[in-house]
């Protein structure tokens, strides 16, 4: 009986290139998710801002 396969459909071929793009999108996914900025917004209102009891009385 003869084998059926295709040489040229074989992807053990191009394994190692298929290997190189995966680490190049799991770094590119990594890489964007490190740099990711996030804008707080706490409603206008200035969370850094300490009132002293001289700034409650007047």
């Amino acid at each position: 009986m003869k084998l059926k396969k295709n040489p040229k459909k074989d992807l053990n071929l191009k394994r190692g290139m298929y290997f190189v793009i995966g680490l190049l999108l799991v770094l590119l996914l990594i890489y964007i998710a490190l740099e990711w900025k996030s804008i707080d917004n706490n409603g206008g209102y200035d969370i850094g801002y300490m009132l002293t009891s001289s700034d409650l009385l007047s």
